[in-house]
């Protein structure tokens, strides 16, 4: 398990430093853009609880679609998950934060673009879930999970952490557009 930490710990190492090189930028900001580039500080934090949380080290022989590394084939998914939210949330915090300096609409464009392709898997999934009513067993496994502490504190957890990544993005990305829209309109 020592591995998993070391990985993690320099992967977290690394996002802190880039992201402390641009607090300068963050200082600067109008709020809109704050508020838009702090929303993907969440992201990369549910991507670290990822990688923690499913991280099962193995050791060899490997076989496709059935142990690697990371665990099982699905543990090694929400591990790849994992870090890819880390990536992507520590990308559009800085992406944002670069796009601000020229007020760009193709960077904003460009974020709520990539945001939504983001998410879109997830709605497209609870949608389903919604539709076809399968969402008995899963609603079953979760309370039994979250009858637990520890299942009820981390499920806690991932929901405010997506929450303030959701009431970020929102918010951000609103506000940002109406700066927008006033400039346009000053211009004219």
């Amino acid at each position: 398990m020592w591995t998993v930490w070391i990985i993690v710990g320099t992967c977290i190492v690394i996002a802190v430093a880039v992201l402390t090189s641009f607090l300068p930028a963050f200082r600067t900001a109008p709020l809109s853009w704050r508020l838009l580039s702090a929303s993907g500080i969440p992201l990369s934090i549910v991507g670290v609880n990822f990688i923690i949380r499913f991280w099962e080290p193995t050791a060899g022989p490997y076989r496709a679609n059935e142990l690697y590394p990371f665990g099982n084939h699905l543990h090694t998914w929400a591990v790849s998950f994992g870090f890819a939210w880390l990536s992507f949330g520590l990308l559009f915090t800085v992406f944002a934060l670069s796009g601000l300096r020229d007020r760009s609409r193709i960077v904003w464009f460009a974020l709520l673009a990539s945001w939504f392709i983001c998410w879109l898997p997830h709605g497209i999934i609870g949608l389903a879930f919604a539709w076809a009513g399968g969402n008995a067993p899963s609603l079953e496994a979760y309370s039994k999970w979250s009858s637990e502490p520890q299942g009820f504190v981390l499920l806690l957890f991932n929901a405010l952490t997506l929450l303030a990544h959701f009431g970020l993005s929102i918010l951000g990305f609103v506000m940002t557009g109406i700066d927008f829209r006033r400039e346009r309109i000053k211009s004219q």
